[in-house]
């Protein structure tokens, strides 16, 4: 029987989707990972589980020992237990796709975040130190071993293409699940019932209050807005969580709230709470990675406002799909005025819901075959 082992330290619906589409065709399916979520679609009972470290983001250094640490505990688990086996490795931990060179497996890469790239753009380390020239040097060598080359957007196979031609870099875009995540009329949520959310204009932000996702400016928008029925939601977790709350109550931003992680049951349910959805990234990190919750609002028929860096990927998907608007940070002056325009006009509202109903259409699970379609 064919093997596969995928290797992914944070597995979400993504990850059980393409493991689960293995195991339908026959494949001995590993999924090595320290924590994995499931939504509507569990994981199939054929694929085995590997665990290893979770990811811990609490800290810059608690981040780097998980990786440290995960890595270490992947490269042993191939080396004793599955040498056989082909290997999908995404770049989740990031020292995952350089363990090729100490294994001897066969292997294709999924690259979500780009490394050492990213540490270097987000101010981590120098891009002329030592350890970016010797990752730069390793990536060279691993990417021309793999088997296959997955990366998410056009964009992303632009920036590695200082590793590797782009000719052999296949984009797989991201996909999320219209059967789950669907549209939920404002009289019928149970989150706007249990927040208080009725004849509320809602902005909504759903994710981690991470370094790169300018959650500040969000509560900046929210200080400069005077307006009866614009209310922003927060809704997540994350390193800067404490201090946002602590400003908002210094600040007294009295339109704006900030709500715990939601279980996976409500996801439905508070996404399409939202009249506006947020999409954030700092501009270095825009020219990286795409957020997979785009997909998820724009399942739920959500317009779009996104704040990127000119030229990024997310924002052509929002232009060239007329979901939104895309911003860059220092605009907020013309970002509240966006935000004023919608939650005064219904119709380009409507207008930019049904673009975002539309284009999930073409981001559904079925793109897990651009990955699996090949043997290997």
């Amino acid at each position: 029987m064919r093997e596969i082992t995928i290797i992914n330290q944070d597995s979400g619906y993504l990850m059980i989707d393409i493991a689960n589409d293995y195991a339908r065709k026959g494949y001995r399916t590993t999924l090595i990972a320290g924590r994995i979520v499931e939504r509507d679609v569990p994981l199939d009972s054929r694929v085995q589980i590997y665990k290893i470290m979770r990811y811990n983001r609490s800290s810059n250094f608690k981040r780097l020992l998980s990786w440290f640490v995960s890595a270490v505990q992947i490269w042993v688990s191939v080396l004793f237990r599955f040498r056989k086996s082909h290997l999908l490795i995404v770049s989740n931990p990031p020292f995952a796709p350089l363990l090729p060179m100490l294994l001897s497996n066969s292997y294709s890469l999924l690259i979500f975040d780009l490394y050492p790239d990213a540490l270097s753009e987000y101010g981590f380390v120098n891009k002329k130190s030592p350890i970016v020239k010797l990752w730069s040097l390793a990536n060279k060598k691993v990417y021309a071993g793999a088997t296959k080359i997955y990366t998410l957007t056009n964009g992303m196979r632009q920036a590695m293409s200082s590793y590797i031609s782009t000719e052999k870099i296949n984009i797989v875009p991201l996909w999320t699940n219209n059967s789950f995540l669907k549209p939920v009329p404002k009289g019928n949520n149970p989150f706007i019932k249990q927040h208080g959310l009725q004849d509320k204009f809602v902005v909504l932000y759903s994710g981690n209050f991470g370094y790169t996702h300018q959650v500040d400016l969000i509560i900046d928008l929210a200080a400069k807005i005077n307006h009866p029925k614009i209310l922003f939601v927060l809704v997540g977790g994350g390193r800067s969580e404490g201090k946002l709350k602590e400003r908002l109550v210094k600040e007294g931003i009295g339109n704006c709230r900030i709500l715990p992680w939601q279980e996976v049951d409500m996801l439905p349910y508070s996404l399409s709470s939202a009249d506006l959805s947020i999409v954030s990234l700092s501009e270095n990190a825009s020219a990286l990675a795409i957020p997979s919750k785009v997909f998820n609002y724009m399942s739920v028929g959500s317009p779009i406002l996104a704040i990127a860096g000119s030229g990024s990927d997310l924002e052509s998907l929002i232009l060239e799909n007329e979901l939104g608007k895309s911003f860059t940070p220092d605009q907020s002056d013309r970002i509240i005025a966006y935000i004023k325009e919608l939650a005064d006009n219904s119709t380009q509202c409507h207008f930019y819901s049904n673009n975002a109903l539309k284009t999930s259409e073409k981001h559904t699970a079925q793109n897990v075959e651009l990955i699996t379609q090949f043997d290997v």
